[in-house]
């Protein structure tokens, strides 16, 4: 029998011994998993033989459930303290899988999702060779993780980062569970993010590539996300509900996402509550719409039964219904964009070059944080600081001609003055 099924069903022996007139409650038994001897006894303060035979009766029954309480009670204590011994030798790994199953019914499906990669294929295999007590695990051993990282796996900054947010999560409430005496990934250098810039494409270039994937399942999202500048989950989640034809809106309110086991999930919520927006329905998004609409409904009729039904709502399936995946979409469209000789564009690259094209065309850092549903106008100048950049420098010849101007309207005045003297 395991530790962890005596814990929760396991009960010590005991009985009732009658000494001196009373019931005494005895347990006198080896634990099963420590083999010390357990000893324990209690007096129930019950007369065996009360002043009538009903009140004997009433106090046998009494001092049986005395002893099913007294041997929980005992029970429970050297399980407990059992748990809190064997915690002090747990190993860094054993205890990093522990955490992960407590914390995962509250979380997001596909964050669930993103802490199981990170910690079960990355950080685990990892340590799990070097045999660390979660007691002993020090600053240094997590350090030499990231040097290993961004060393010999030549990993991205920003994706050990990620690693550090998992493991001081972890450390944090070892911590508040008295495991730990201090949280040893406070202690550690993280790695300095890395400003992300993404490569542009010009309208030109957006355009080719989407003349070259028509009629593709990846003409769908990429088609979207070059209108609006939507996100890989957004575009991928839009939903025929969502598209309000009469009034001329679209409202992005939907994204797909995986789940633990990649289980696709219409998730009715996005990334903040300003990503939630509606926004205009562009007339040739519309006139798109709505052929796809007849072709949807006309491959619903030559699939009938094997049409796929679940996703009835979502724009972006595929002729049978099924969903057009998220891997699919990232994969796809960089082997269009390698194909078509452009260097490290990936899907993503559709959004910034959206929001680089509106705002060269003339559109304000407010309207684009409307359109791309950012929190705060902060962060849509902290994401094309870049583009606000190239805008100052042309400022400057706006300066100097304005400052020109004026100088050459004040020289003109002093002259008008000095002949007005003489």
């Amino acid at each position: 029998m395991e530790e962890k099924n005596y814990s929760k069903n396991y009960l010590f022996p005991g009985r009732i011994r009658k000494k001196d007139g009373y019931y005494h409650l005895i347990i006198d038994t080896v634990h099963p998993v420590t083999k010390e001897k357990i000893r324990h006894s209690e007096s129930t303060k019950l007369k065996v033989i009360a002043e009538t035979k009903r009140k004997s009766l009433e106090n046998e029954k009494e001092a049986m459930y005395k002893l099913q309480l007294f041997r929980e009670k005992w029970s429970e204590y050297h399980f407990l303290n059992l748990k809190k011994s064997n915690a002090k030798y747990i190993y860094f790994t054993d205890y990093l899988k522990d955490w992960l199953n407590s914390i995962k019914s509250g979380l997001e499906p596909n964050t669930v999702r993103n802490y199981t990669l990170n910690i079960e294929r990355k950080i685990i295999p990892y340590f799990e060779p070097k045999k660390i007590l979660l007691k002993e695990l020090k600053a240094k051993d997590i350090q030499d993780f990231y040097t290993h990282c961004l060393n010999e796996r030549k990993l991205n900054p920003n994706t050990v980062i990620r690693y550090h947010a998992n493991i001081r999560k972890a450390l944090q409430t070892a911590l508040k569970q008295e495991l730990v005496t201090s949280n040893q990934a406070d202690l550690v250098d993280k790695p300095k993010k890395r400003k992300y810039i993404a490569k542009i494409l010009s309208p030109d270039d957006i355009f080719e590539v989407l003349s070259f994937i028509k009629g593709t399942h990846l003409e769908l999202p990429t088609f979207f996300s070059i209108y609006y500048g939507l996100r890989r989950s957004e575009t991928a989640g839009l939903l025929w509900s969502n598209i309000d034809f009469k009034n001329k809106k679209i409202t992005i309110g939907n994204s797909l996402i995986e789940g633990e086991k990649r289980e696709i999930i219409n998730r009715r919520k996005l990334k903040t509550k300003l990503s939630h927006r509606t926004i205009e329905l562009i007339p040739e998004v519309e006139i798109f719409l709505l052929d796809l609409k007849k072709k949807q409904e006309h491959f619903k009729t030559v699939f009938k039964n094997s049409y796929n039904k679940k996703y009835l709502d979502n724009v972006c399936v595929k002729e049978n219904g099924d969903i057009i995946k998220l891997n699919y979409i990232t994969q796809k469209f960089k082997q269009i964009t390698v194909k078509l000789g452009f260097e490290d564009i990936h899907f993503h690259c559709l959004r910034h070059s959206f929001s680089t094209n509106m705002y060269n065309g003339g559109m304000d850092m407010k309207e684009l944080q409307a359109w791309l549903g950012h929190s705060s106008i902060s962060t849509t100048m902290d994401t094309y600081s870049h583009l606000l950049d190239k805008k100052i420098k042309k400022s400057v010849k706006i300066v100097e001609e304005v400052m020109k101007k004026k100088n050459d309207d004040k020289d003109e005045n002093d002259k008008n003055k000095k002949n007005h003297i003489y």
